[in-house]
């Protein structure tokens, strides 16, 4: 019996909040290859009115908007229709006018929303839990801080924490209390949101389930700050304690690991997909060294596991590579840091890292040794954004750097090439391969404010949206290789966001994928992986000078328009190398006029030539195993390290080093008395009189000392030396000339 057909996947969906609506459009195939139809504007209207916020749940199911004269309103996504508002609508939530805030449980099936302390509260609190499927309210608390961290759930959902002064109270499900965390002065915590399995490997059983926690506790009178990995229930301290049978108190361990930190004021946790691992960035408001605007970063590795210590976790600091930027106090901040997400990887999962000063690094780190493994380059980037399915990396400058953009496959470990798809004579379609790593940069055109990868790993969206910009709101999408897709195939009209009309731009979750199987892991990804587009078939590749010649002519008509006044006819992507105005022939980047080895002199080709090879030098590059200590990182092709010394040879260096600097302390002594000699020389000559004065002065010192000596008073090393310096001030006075008395 053949086997069902599976039901199609949902299409990729993309919700807008403007000033006036919510609305919801379907992503229609925005493949290069595909054939380029101009799509159906306008999409789904959800909701009409002014709105303040909204949410989507995590399977992508419900969508939450927020009126402040009706409440919070839930729309059902699986069946989504135009929706009349014009008539009123209900609110999902009663009296939920005044929320501020609001989130989804990991799984969707709680609210948690945050509201100003009122009168009217009650013992109910202003921080409520709700029934995400009925609307009812399942429990309170009181949180007077604007702020939606006091309350997370396990990534199943299995249990809730809170954290009230110096504790963290457990609660089940129903909000049943099972367990308390002790943590005196505790300000954060955070709890993983996913958890996923290697491909290797199934997930623990049903009621053996362990979950991973850290704390923060800063820095208080002179005594550092503190961040702890625990492990609930059985390693969370040992004054905690979780609910027995007969509700008993049972006593749980120690901490798996804990870092003190003397530079922090705030965290960041990141978790791994698998939530055995966290990435903790450290942050300070003000860089005591005046380096940085940002104040000061750190960056390091907690581990549930730690090979030289079974049974303990890990907290190291992140090794960063050589090359990247250091400031002149020999630091280098943290722009940006990231996991791989994809919790299938065989091995340890790997993160990335954006370091350095503008231009920074960005690299590729070991998920367990925390070593780099692979360099992405040196540009003006900070932010690291990884594909849903950790295959594709994109590196952004946005915010207050230009908005420039590199797409890297990092299976490959190459940025990716570019098809650019050419029309042909005679209905004949040609496409050329784009290789040059310095033709696969991207810029976006309006500045970015929001950024994100689809849910199936295809396209990047990026969009500039009010109060953030208020001039040229619009959302842009770009194909996973960087190339940009034409608005007239989009779903929407940009124009109709201009100037400050657009609030939010997201892509809707994917649903949860099927879950349960008989291996206890289940799926992790709704929609598959899918590997870089191979070259179309059905169109001719064109190589060499016909390449070449084809972007000449594309970037020629680009540039001269529809010719009836309006803008340049959208084309294909073209080149930086072939925008010349009238066109000339496509040159590679090696070949170009003010390159290194054509010697030309306009400053901005020699510019871009030098920013180009200094990117050029780091870029794509694997780093070697080490073999020294952490630090220092090997470039694959350099030359080895010098093989391990015995330990007499380190004895004799050592002894080496000593007297070396035995001596230069020796002469620099010398140095400095024959320095302080010069001065008093040039002293005399300018106030010899002056200089008499104080030579008086010590020499009455001096017999106040001889008077205690005599007394059987001790002296100490400086009154020593003072009495022995006696003969040569004497000599000194009467080399001025101006001694009128002993």
């Amino acid at each position: 019996m053949a086997s069902p057909t599976p039901p199609p996947l949902r299409p990729v969906r993309l919700l807008l909040r403007t000033k006036d609506a919510v609305l919801l459009h379907a992503l229609p195939d925005t493949s290069s290859t595909a054939e380029a139809v101009a799509s159906k504007k306008g999409g789904i209207t959800l909701y009409s009115g002014k709105t303040t916020f909204h949410l989507l749940s995590p399977d992508g199911n419900s969508a939450y908007v927020h009126d402040a004269t009706v409440g919070l309103v839930r729309f059902d996504l699986t069946n989504a229709t135009g929706i009349n508002t014009a008539g009123g609508v209900s609110p999902f939530l009663q009296n939920s006018k005044s929320i501020q805030l609001a989130k989804c449980s990991p799984r969707g099936t709680r609210l948690l929303t945050w509201e100003r302390p009122s009168k009217a509260d009650g013992d109910g609190g202003n921080l409520k839990v709700w029934n995400a499927k009925s609307g009812e309210l399942v429990e309170g608390f009181s949180c007077k801080k604007a702020t939606l961290n006091t309350v997370q759930w396990t990534h199943d959902e299995r249990l809730v924490f809170h954290m009230v002064t110096n504790e963290i109270h457990v609660y089940d499900a129903e909000f049943n209390k099972v367990g308390r965390v002790r943590c005196p002065g505790v300000a954060s915590f955070s709890l993983p949101a996913v958890k996923g399995y290697p491909s290797d490997k199934s997930g623990p059983l049903v009621g053996e389930e362990k979950y991973l926690l850290t704390t923060f506790v800063p820095g208080t009178k002179g005594k550092p700050a503190r961040v702890d990995l625990l492990r609930y229930p059985d390693r969370t301290g040992r004054d905690s304690s979780t609910v027995g049978g007969d509700k008993v108190n049972v006593p749980s361990g120690p901490s798996l690991a804990s870092k003190s930190l003397f530079n922090a004021e705030e965290t960041t946790v990141e978790w791994s997909p698998r939530a055995d691992a966290a990435l903790l960035t450290t942050q300070t408001a003000v860089d005591a060294t005046g380096e940085s605007y940002y104040g000061s970063s750190h960056l390091f590795l907690l581990a549930e596991s730690d090979a030289k210590r079974p049974g303990f976790g890990s907290a190291i600091s992140v090794p960063l590579p050589a090359e990247a930027t250091k400031t002149s106090q020999g630091t280098v901040p943290i722009v940006a840091a990231n996991w791989i997400a994809n919790p299938n990887i065989v091995g340890p999962v790997p993160f990335g890292v954006i370091s350095g000063r503008m231009p920074a690094l960005a690299s590729l780190h070991h998920g367990v040794s925390a070593e780099p493994t692979f360099l992405l380059g040196r540009a003006h980037r900070n932010t690291m954004d990884v594909s849903p399915h950790g295959r594709f990396i994109a590196c952004g400058g946005y915010g207050n750097l230009a908005g420039g953009m590199d797409f890297w496959d990092r299976n490959k470990g190459k940025k990716i090439a570019r098809h650019v798809v050419l029309p042909g004579k005679d209905g004949e379609t040609n496409f050329v391969t784009i290789k040059e790593g310095s033709d696969l940069g991207v810029t976006s055109a309006s500045p970015v404010v929001g950024h994100q990868w689809s849910p199936d790993s295809r396209t990047y969206l990026v969009s500039t949206t009010s109060p953030r910009m208020n001039v040229d709101n619009g959302v842009h999408l770009y194909r996973y290789d960087g190339s940009l897709v034409d608005e007239a195939r989009l779903p929407w009209d940009n124009q109709d966001f201009k100037p400050d009309k657009l609030l939010a731009a997201e892509y809707v979750p994917a649903p949860f994928p099927n879950e349960g199987g008989g291996d206890g892991k289940g799926e992790f990804y709704y929609y598959p992986d899918r590997p870089q587009s191979p070259a179309p078939r059905r169109f001719t590749e064109l190589k060499g000078d016909a390449a070449k010649a084809a972007l000449a002519t594309l970037s020629s008509e680009s540039s001269k328009g529809d010719g009836k006044g309006g803008a340049p006819a959208a084309a294909a992507y073209v080149p930086p190398g072939a925008r010349k105005g009238g066109g000339g022939a496509y040159v590679p980047p090696g070949a170009r006029k003010g390159s290194a080895e054509r010697g030309g002199s306009s400053l901005a080709e020699r510019l871009r030539q030098e920013r180009e090879g200094s990117a050029t030098a780091v870029s794509g590059v694997k780093i070697a195993k080490r073999a020294g200590p952490v630090g220092a990182a090997s470039v694959v092709g350099a030359a080895p390290a010098a093989a391990e010394k015995s330990k007499s040879a380190l004895r004799r260096e050592k002894q080496r080093l000593a007297r070396e600097a035995a001596e230069r302390e020796a002469a620099a002594e010398e140095q400095r008395k024959k320095d302080e000699e010069a001065a008093r020389v040039a002293a005399n000559k300018a106030d010899p009189e002056k200089r008499a004065k104080k030579i008086k002065k010590s020499l009455k010192q001096i017999d106040e000392i001889k008077a205690k000596a005599a007394g059987g008073a001790e002296l100490n090393e400086d009154q020593r030396r003072k009495v022995d310096s006696e003969a040569e001030l004497r000599a000194e006075l009467a080399a001025l000339g101006l001694q009128t008395e002993n």
